[in-house]
């Protein structure tokens, strides 16, 4: 009989943590995407920010999406851009990290699925001076990104943003 109750109650409890979990949904975006047809930033590579001994890079596409393209455990950029491609499979088919931005004068808002645990993807959102086609300062934090070019870029199409 006491063996029954704790299997109830366990069954219960994974039950309600199953409902839970699928109950919560991905955040969603409210920047539109429009398509960037201005100079303030080039797009003919990436951005990159090094913080200890790391190095997130960011890429942004005409269409208006962004892909922040994960943090990589080195500050040697010819590494970076190795491990980047060898991931562009797994970079492609994960929402986090997709978004979309827009640029007003010499500012530079964007809105990011990123990581979560137990649950939807939270849409992180930002924004950043832009103080030359090849650097923006985030406001928050300070943190700067330089441009880097690059080819190949991942391709912005994905199943996330349409």
């Amino acid at each position: 009989m006491v063996k029954i109750i704790v299997m109830n109650k366990l069954n219960i409890t994974i039950i309600l943590l199953s409902m839970l979990l699928t109950a919560c949904k991905d955040e969603e975006l409210t920047l539109q995407r429009i398509p960037y047809k201005g100079d303030e930033l080039r797009i003919d590579g990436y951005y990159y920010t090094q913080w200890g001994t790391h190095t997130t890079v960011m890429f942004f596409y005409r269409n208006g999406i962004t892909l922040s393209a994960m943090s990589y455990g080195s500050l040697d950029l010819n590494s970076v851009e190795k491990e980047m491609v060898n991931l562009y499979d797994y970079i492609r088919n994960d929402k986090s990290g997709w978004g979309v931005f827009l640029i007003t004068g010499d500012t530079l808002e964007a809105e990011i699925w990123t990581t979560s645990v137990g649950g939807g993807l939270p849409v992180y959102k930002w924004k950043a001076y832009i103080e030359n086609d090849t650097t923006f300062r985030k406001i928050a934090g300070n943190v700067v990104y330089h441009f880097k070019q690059f080819s190949p870029k991942p391709d912005s199409t994905n199943q996330f943003i349409k």
